[in-house]
């Protein structure tokens, strides 16, 4: 089938990211390193500045954030901070402010180490899903417009405030879409394009990101309209962030037969989900609030919606994927687990990390998997 043209621009703009971020700071726009998707990005645009991903999926910079951290820690969290301390991404190396969460303990203690090489603010983000929590995380909003403020020198107006909610509200109307249409059979894109649209659109120019998402959209419509696309036995990927340069769930599932058509995760519809109703800052915290991280203390939402998405995509099966030492989501696997037996929908839990050396393993299990279901 003939590549994607609009994930093909897309990987020229990941190409040109780079020199493009670095314009942008050349010409005075301070620049926002960003861990996850709890960060309200709204306040971060509405300021004129901007928010870009942070790297953290590879490997490679592992063995020297081990000389600092310990081993047994989430591969996430040790690859973030080696890339930081080996000056090895350029959106860390760009960043003016590294804004942290604490979402989990692993990454709450690093952030006191990684203070020590770039400037730090962490939002303070409640684990109870309750009203006094919901105001406790309204202050922590407020609080970060304020230091945006202050970091910038802009103020945030309710103009600007309303033009970018409407900019990320747009981009989450077309991963909603792709979504939509990634349920069609045969589904009209791979897992594996698609999670690259996820995890690049964390470092792209928003206007750029809309762009290409609009004709991706209109491409996938097209293959659909056409009875194009990919089959093979549908898997929901489920469980923690696929972050750029991670890949191995996805590549492991298509290479059996499989093709992925949704993705549980940050770099799926977490990332997505809920639009911001209204304009102002309790607004868009309200939006943040409600996403069903595993983070959250009694999180029966996240069970619903993970079977809700399991009818949506009309899945034959989850992979419940757990980075090592990932004890949030490892644990809450296990609720999710008992949830999805109960109901009848087949689920396998795979937990591993970022090295290539159980990769023949984990494709025994989840090929056995696969025939099965």
């Amino acid at each position: 089938m003939n590549e994607l043209k609009s994930v093909a621009k897309l990987n020229e703009a990941f190409a040109n990211r780079k020199n493009q971020l670095y314009a942008e700071k050349d010409e005075g726009k301070k620049v926002f390193g960003l861990f996850c998707t709890f960060v309200p990005v709204e306040l971060i645009h509405a300021s004129g500045s901007i928010p870009v991903g942070l790297c953290g999926g590879k490997d490679s910079t592992i063995p020297s954030a081990e000389e600092d951290l310990p081993r047994n820690l989430c591969p996430l969290i040790k690859s973030s901070y080696g890339f930081k301390k080996d000056k090895a991404c350029p959106y860390f190396e760009a960043a003016d402010i590294v804004i942290g969460e604490t979402t989990c303990d692993g990454k709450k203690k690093m952030f006191e180490k990684m203070e020590e090489m770039v400037k730090m603010h962490v939002m303070h983000l409640p684990h109870f899903r309750d009203e006094s929590s919901r105001k406790l995380w309204v202050e922590e909003v407020i609080k970060f417009k304020e230091l945006i403020e202050e970091f910038t020198g802009n103020k945030i107006t309710e103009e600007k405030l309303t033009e970018a909610i409407a900019l990320e509200n747009k981009e989450r109307e077309l991963f909603y879409k792709i979504y939509e249409l990634r349920a069609n059979d045969p589904t009209p894109i791979t897992g594996k394009d698609a999670l690259s649209c996820f995890q690049k659109s964390f470092l792209l120019n928003i206007h750029d990101r809309i762009e290409i998402l609009t004709e991706l959209v209109a491409e996938l419509e097209e293959r659909v309209a056409k009875g194009e696309g990919y089959t093979g036995k549908r898997i929901l990927i489920a469980g923690c962030p696929m972050t750029a340069g991670n890949t191995k769930m996805v590549d492991i599932v298509e290479e059996l037969g499989a093709v992925v058509v949704g993705e549980e995760t940050c770099t799926g519809t977490r990332k997505f989900e809920n639009f911001v109703e209204g304009n102002t800052i309790e607004d868009i915290a309200n939006r943040y609030f409600n996403i069903t991280c595993a983070v959250a203390y009694k999180n029966d939402r996240r069970i619903e919606r993970i079977k809700e998405l399991v009818e949506e995509q009309k899945v034959d099966g989850v992979v419940y994927y757990t980075l090592q030492f990932c004890h949030d989501f490892n644990v809450e696997g296990v609720l999710i687990e008992d949830a999805l037996k109960e109901a009848g929908i087949p689920i396998i839990r795979v937990e591993t990390d970022y090295s290539e050396s159980d990769k023949e393993q984990i494709k025994t299990r989840l090929e056995a998997f696969i025939e099965m279901i």
